[in-house]
């Protein structure tokens, strides 16, 4: 079918008939704009009103598919051909619309999945899941800590920066949040002690590793590093042979587990002397009383 020269017909023999647009229209049950593109070329009928189309127009709807009338009489011959042109055009009508019709569904799906997949992302991204690094249970069972590798602001993680921070979302057993977040550092690690009070986490930034010592039934957190230095300062370890005019050289101190009582640890440390010797250790640390004792020197 050529749009062109049917509206064209459609056109003429609409006006041989003193119809306007809009009572062909209403006879077919469609809008006059629709007759108006049709006549102007714009596109062609649907397959569905081409039978009541030629009809209302009086001729054949082979003849309403080329766009033009028939002077010759029809054999059998011709019938047969043409008829065959006109379930041809049908079928290819019929597939132009399925193929429409499927574009448009699969397009409407494919930007549904698409909104559904941003409205997702942002609701994970605000909620953090994308973000979680760790989940400890305290052994009572009663708080649990989950720490994230994102900045945690009051309307949720809106941090859309890469660099790494560590943020602790403290869960008590009646529900209660507590947020806390640490700023520009990597999480190294969290050990409860075995009555559940308290719990020690590592976090490692540019200069060191950083413990921190979190008293749950107080509701405070001490600098364990700057407790463990003052303890170290009173024992042995503090020897005329590791000082120089500086004073006694910055020790770096790693956690490795609490002891029964829930209050000793033990903790690893590790410094060069003025001299530039390596000494480092082991050693047992109170955290109720401060004392630092049973220390093993390995160098």
């Amino acid at each position: 079918m050529d749009p062109t020269k049917t509206g064209a017909l459609i056109r003429a023999l609409r006006k041989e008939r003193n119809m306007t647009q809009k009572d062909l229209a209403e006879r077919l049950h469609i809008t006059d704009r629709a007759v108006s593109k049709w006549e102007r070329g714009l596109c062609a009928p649907d397959i569905s009103l081409l039978e009541p189309l030629a009809d209302i127009l009086g001729i054949s709807i082979l003849e309403l598919i080329q766009g033009e009338r028939s002077s010759q009489p029809e054999t059998p011959g011709q019938t047969e051909a043409h008829t065959r042109q006109v379930l041809d055009y049908s079928k290819g009508a019929l597939a132009h619309k399925l193929r429409s019709a499927r574009k448009r569904y699969l397009g409407l799906l494919a930007a549904c999945l698409l909104g559904m997949g941003l409205l997702c992302g942002m609701l994970l991204w605000k909620s953090g899941v994308l973000f979680v690094t760790d989940r400890s249970v305290s052994p009572d069972g009663q708080t649990s800590v989950t720490v994230y590798r994102k900045s945690f602001d009051l309307g949720g993680f809106s941090d859309f920066s890469l660099k790494d921070a560590a943020s602790l979302r403290i869960t008590g057993s009646n529900g209660a949040k507590t947020y806390i977040t640490y700023g520009d550092c990597t999480y190294g690690g969290l050990w409860w002690a075995p009555d559940s009070s308290k719990y020690v986490i590592a976090l490692q930034y540019d200069d060191g590793t950083y413990l921190a010592l979190s008293w749950l039934d107080r509701h405070s957190e001490s600098n364990l590093n700057a407790y463990l230095s003052m303890g170290v300062e009173a024992t042995e370890l503090r020897k005329d042979r590791h000082v120089d005019e500086t004073g006694f050289p910055e020790i770096e101190y790693q956690f490795l587990q609490w002891g029964l009582d829930s209050a000793s640890m033990l903790i690893y440390y590790a410094f060069e002397d003025s001299g530039g010797g390596l000494h480092d250790g082991y050693f047992w640390y109170n955290c109720e009383s401060g004392a630092v004792d049973a220390i093993l020197e390995l160098n």
